[in-house]
């Protein structure tokens, strides 16, 4: 059985950790978002992060019951989710284990360090949304309204509460009436980095809503020197990121249970 780290513990997994720039990885290292289980409190060479819709593996892949006891853990807690290996002694691994019972999945990636953000552009995408709606900065109400739908509720679901969030994280929503519509949000934070995620409600797409969030999300990032890392799901959210001033970097696979999603 594996064990799950509290915040206040998980300085042990830091080693294992070290060379990842996954900004929710750093953050579930840091005790900002998530949850994490290893085989044992002392000396783990391998662990098991949870973050919203993924699921990270890092260390050295298990053998025997250690490997037994993984393969529970990720049934219990992490089917409906992304599985992420951190290299490919990871993916062969979970390949091996869960043969016949796993899929492939494609996402992209956007660069991290490379990007092309014109201030003047972005608050244009800010100005060209339909008259009547407005780009806000999350709030309280905005928080509230994002985790009761849907739709909206991956935009803050990584936060414990509403006072973590607002102490943690930041977004920015289109309102229309007092009604939250779209919005863009920090789904994951650590020291320097920030997960970006998008969403928008479906009697809305397509009318530039993403776009100006993203945009004052975006503008507040480079005010606090911030990486925001963007991990695009279909090649439509790669448009939205280029679109923004992200570079394209690769497409990369991600796992997940069959007839689990």
């Amino acid at each position: 059985m594996m064990i799950e780290l509290g915040r206040e513990k998980r300085q042990t997994i830091r080693s294992i950790c070290e060379k990842s720039k996954e900004a929710l990885v750093r953050g579930a290292v840091e005790g900002t978002v998530g949850r994490v289980w290893v085989p044992k409190l002392e000396n783990s060479s391998y662990c098991l992060i949870l973050v919203g819709d993924y699921a990270y593996l890092a260390g050295l892949p298990p053998k025997g019951g250690y490997a037994l006891d993984l393969k529970s853990q990720i049934y219990q807690c992490a089917v409906h989710v992304y599985l992420i290996p951190q290299d490919e002694l990871w993916a062969d691994w979970l390949e091996e284990e869960f043969m016949g019972q796993i899929r492939k999945v494609s996402r992209y990636a956007l660069k991290k360090e490379e990007h092309h953000f014109d201030t003047g552009v972005l608050r244009q995408y800010i100005h060209s949304i339909p008259k009547g709606i407005h780009i806000k900065q999350m709030d309280s109400t905005l928080y509230r309204q994002a985790f009761k739908q849907p739709w909206s509720h991956n935009l803050c679901m990584n936060f414990e509460n509403e006072d973590h969030f607002m102490e943690k994280g930041f977004g920015y929503g289109a309102v229309k009436d007092k009604e939250l519509i779209a919005g863009c949000s920090a789904c994951g934070v650590s020291e320097g980095i920030v997960e970006v995620q998008v969403s928008t409600r479906k009697d809305y797409r397509r009318q530039g809503l993403a776009l100006a969030c993203s945009a004052a999300f975006l503008l507040e990032c480079l005010e606090k020197n911030l990486i925001p890392n963007w991990s695009a799901v279909n090649l439509q959210s790669v448009g939205l990121a280029e679109k923004l001033g992200y570079v394209y970097d690769r497409e990369y696979q991600v796992y997940q249970i069959k007839g689990e999603l």
